[in-house]
């Protein structure tokens, strides 16, 4: 299948799941969100130029372990009234299931930005990485009182801690690909990361630290989202894909 075809359907089912969630339409949204993250990795999937490599590999895992947060995270209540989605019970510990789906997700994407680089020698300094250590102190210190003094979310408090600290690091290590791939590969990986920190601060805010999410709160959960893994999607093929046809 051509992967203009697929992304035209992306964006198509995109809308439609931003409307219902804009909406709150909830009936619409159990079934516009979770395709979402199979077409994104349909698109990558038929988007590989010729050669699979390891970095495709790993790539499609995240976007498995992103699909099944995302269920996870559905089934997840947002009020103590919020009990079933569609005649499926919700429970917390759904929470508990996505963030580690999650968690996996960063890790695999670690992963696949340290394989996409080529050998070039780019010097850091350390101190370029300290913008990321205030804005991951920073979160915590907005979400861990309120989650710790919350009876029903207190368990995840440790769990939350790990997980802002390896999302955080996704981010770091996308930055660390500057000058060792090509500009649009590593803008594209880059802007996607930190879109997705952001999304997962909005969760951590709303669903953690709020005691009632914003009414907006979905919708702008899953556009930065879908964004964040879009553009992560698209700029490791610039970099897989280049990289295939200078060889």
């Amino acid at each position: 299948m051509k992967p203009k075809i697929i992304r035209s359907i992306l964006i198509a089912v995109a809308v439609v799941e931003f409307y219902a969630e804009f909406v709150h339409y909830r009936e619409l949204i159990f079934f516009t969100k979770p395709l979402v993250l199979p077409l994104i990795a349909a698109y990558f999937f038929f988007s590989v130029e010729k050669k699979w490599s390891i970095t495709h590999t790993i790539m499609m895992f995240a976007f498995l372990f992103s699909w099944f947060g995302d269920i996870s995270l559905m089934l997840t209540p947002e009020t103590i009234t919020d009990t079933n989605l569609m005649g499926i019970p919700k429970s917390k510990y759904f929470f508990l299931a996505g963030l580690g789906s999650f968690f996996v997700t960063q890790v695999l994407f670690i992963n696949a930005f340290r394989r996409s680089v080529i050998a070039v020698d780019t010097a850091f300094s350390k101190y370029i990485y300290v913008p990321f250590v205030i804005y991951w102190l920073t979160m915590l210190a907005i979400v861990l009182p309120p989650l710790h003094a919350n009876a029903e979310k207190s368990s995840a408090t440790v769990p939350v801690i790990f997980y802002a600290a390896v999302l955080i690091s996704m981010a770091a290590i996308a930055l660390s690909r500057y000058g060792k791939t090509n500009s649009k590969s590593f803008w594209l990986v880059f802007i996607g990361a930190c879109v997705f920190v952001a999304s997962d601060s909005l969760i951590a805010i709303n669903f953690l630290a709020l005691p009632v999410p914003s009414y907006y709160a979905g919708f702008s959960i899953i556009t930065t989202y879908a964004v964040a893994e879009y553009l992560i999607a698209e700029g490791i093929l610039q970099h897989e894909n280049s990289a295939l046809s200078s060889n």
